[in-house]
């Protein structure tokens, strides 16, 4: 990873973090001082590096644990909430930025308080080894 591309994966999580719900090359060039096409040259490079991953228009996916597109599943701490890409992703959203709760698309809540994870009766299952994850990462 290029030194441009380390600083311009750093700030699609700080948007991200922030509440942005769609990064893509033009709105990162807009709140810096990147030309678009270098920016959308680094995202794809980051995408072949398995950094992040792009839809098909080239915003972002995917940018573990931070969802770019709706999905099923939140990370919400107070008034503040976050797609995840999965129930995992939920949890890992609220170990970085604090306690909450974490739902999924069958309503299933985790809740998260200072670092302990009460599932309420959930399981979080991995059907997919990690060495395979990027093998199909949107079904992972």
């Amino acid at each position: 990873m290029t030194p441009f591309e380390r600083e311009v994966r750093a700030a699609v999580y700080t948007l991200l973090r922030d509440g942005v719900r769609r990064v893509d090359a033009k709105v990162l060039s807009q709140r810096s001082s990147w030309s678009r096409t270098e920016v959308a040259s680094a995202l794809e490079a980051l995408q072949r590096e398995h950094r992040l991953a792009l839809s098909e228009d080239g915003a972002i996916w995917m940018a573990h644990p931070f969802s770019g597109v709706e999905t099923g599943y939140r990370a919400v701490i107070g008034d503040r909430w976050w797609h995840a890409n999965c129930a995992w992703d939920s949890l890992a959203i609220l170990a970085l930025l604090g306690d909450g709760d974490a739902t999924g698309p069958d309503g299933l809540v985790w809740h998260v308080d200072d670092g302990e994870v009460d599932s309420r009766g959930g399981v979080i299952h991995l059907t997919v080894p990690a060495r395979e994850f990027w093998d199909d990462i949107g079904f992972t």
